[in-house]
């Protein structure tokens, strides 16, 4: 990750780098839970920060944006939706989505080059 900390667009390898750690955070996080509405704002925050730490320390040319949203895997419609006025080249954003049998999980990051 050295090399990403220089790197002024979130397009491309810093991207490429989030994606995999947002992955491996919620298989780590979600795999082998079940849902408990009483756990679920921990999860979540515990998730966020752990994104926001990894990305404020390995790139300090951009400002990110972390949310993630759990819910319990059921018979129901989730839809969901985003608008960002920004500069293409610089900036960007990717969700990522995982599963379980219990949870579905959300995380989207935002970055912004400073």
């Amino acid at each position: 990750m050295d090399q990403l900390t220089t790197v002024t667009s979130f397009n491309g390898p810093l991207k490429n780098d989030v994606q995999k750690f947002v992955q491996s955070t919620l298989q780590k996080e979600l795999d082998k839970s079940t849902y408990d509405h009483n756990d679920a704002q921990l999860k979540s925050n515990k998730i966020c920060d752990s994104i926001l730490k990894h990305l404020t320390t390995q790139n300090k040319n951009f400002k990110f944006i972390v949310n993630c949203l759990l819910m319990q895997k059921a018979e129901c419609g989730l839809n969901i939706s985003g608008s960002c006025f920004w500069d293409n080249e610089t900036d960007g954003s990717l969700t990522i989505k995982h599963e379980t049998e219990a949870i579905i999980g959300i995380v989207n990051v935002f970055a912004c080059a400073l």
